[in-house]
C-alpha cells in the first residue's frame, strides 16, 4: 500500500499501475468483465502514466468530483460521500461510462477485474439503501449534520466493505441521476486489468483473423474445441459447415458481414495486430 498527501482536502490512500492482459487470459482466469471507466482525457492520461488512484476527502473537493452532496438522504441522515465508499468505480454499461467521459467513448479502455469476492446488490429504494449502508459501517448521527463525521463514516463504510469483498456491484436504479444503474466499486486498484488486443495469440479470443475465401478480417469472440469425427457422426447435418480436420470452431465478428457463430479454424488464418511502439 502506498499513501501520498495531495492536499489538506484529499489523500491518495491506495494506487497501482494498471497491468495489461489478453482477453483469452482474462476469460481463462474467470475474471469479471468487460467493464469500463468513464473519465475525462486528463484523468485518463494520468491513469495511463501512474495507474488508478483512490482518493479520500469531502465531497466536491480536489479529486472528489462525483458522489452525493450533503443534503438529507433518508431519516435525517445524509448519504455517504460515495455510494459504495472510496474506491475505483467501473461499469458494465458503456453508455454510463460515456456519460462520465464527457459524452464520448474515444480513448476508453476495456478492463476485466480479478474480484473473486464480489457482492451484488440490486435495489434502489432510499430506505433500503440506508439500511445497507448502516449494516456495513456507515452510521452518522441523525439530524445533526457534521461534515467531518460524514467523512469519517464514509471511511468506515469503505473499510467494512473492503474487509468483506473485493468489489461490490450495484445494479439498482432510481437513486440519483448520475448514479442510476450499473456501477462496480473496486477496493484495490491492483485487481484491475486492461485488455490489450496485441497480447492475443493466434486463434485466441480477442485475436484477429482473416477469412481465406475472401480476405475479410474479423475478431474471435468465442472459441470451442470440437471433435469433428464424433460431431459429424452424431449430427450428420453439420457437414454443411463443419469441415474435415477442424479442431476449433469460433464465433467471429467480421469487419464486413456481421457475426458468424460457426467458423472453422481451417477456413481462417491469423492476422495479428502489430504492437504500437
Amino acid at each position: 500500500m502506498k499513501t501520498i498527501i495531495i492536499s489538506k482536502a484529499s489523500v491518495v490512500f491506495l494506487f497501482a499501475n494498471v497491468k495489461k492482459i489478453s482477453l483469452q487470459e482474462a476469460k481463462d482466469r474467470n475474471m469479471f468483465g468487460p467493464v469500463y471507466h468513464g473519465t475525462d482525457e486528463t484523468a485518463r492520461q494520468a491513469i495511463k502514466d501512474q495507474g488508478f488512484k483512490i482518493f479520500i476527502g469531502p465531497e466536491r473537493s480536489d479529486h472528489i468530483h462525483h458522489g452525493y452532496e450533503s443534503s438529507d438522504y433518508f431519516g435525517g441522515m445524509p448519504a455517504p460521500i460515495h455510494h459504495l465508499g472510496y474506491s475505483i468505480y467501473m461499469t458494465t454499461n458503456k453508455s454510463i461510462a460515456k456519460q462520465f467521459a464527457m459524452g464520448t467513448t474515444k480513448g476508453m479502455k476495456t478492463y476485466f477485474l480479478d474480484v473473486p469476492k464480489l457482492e451484488t446488490i440490486n435495489f434502489g429504494a432510499n430506505s433500503t439503501m440506508m439500511k445497507w449502508w448502516n449494516k456495513n459501517g456507515y452510521n452518522p448521527t441523525p439530524y445533526e449534520y457534521d461534515a467531518k463525521e460524514r467523512l469519517k463514516e464514509t471511511i468506515n463504510l469503505t473499510k467494512k466493505l473492503k474487509s468483506k469483498w473485493d468489489a461490490v456491484w450495484f445494479k439498482g436504479k432510481g437513486l440519483y441521476k448520475l448514479l442510476d444503474g450499473d456501477q462496480i466499486a473496486v477496493f484495490d486498484p491492483k485487481n484491475i486489468y486492461e485488455i490489450d488486443k496485441t497480447l492475443a495469440k493466434d486463434f485466441e479470443i480477442g485475436s484477429r483473423i482473416r477469412r481465406k475465401e475472401d480476405g475479410i478480417l474479423g475478431t474471435i469472440l468465442r472459441k470451442e474445441k470440437v471433435n469433428t469425427e464424433k460431431m459429424l457422426r452424431d449430427f450428420p447435418m453439420m457437414k454443411t459447415w463443419l469441415k474435415p480436420g477442424t479442431k476449433f470452431r469460433f464465433e467471429v465478428k467480421w469487419r464486413k458481414g456481421g457475426t458468424d457463430f460457426n467458423v472453422c479454424d481451417v477456413d481462417v488464418e491469423p492476422a495479428p495486430l502489430k504492437r504500437k511502439k
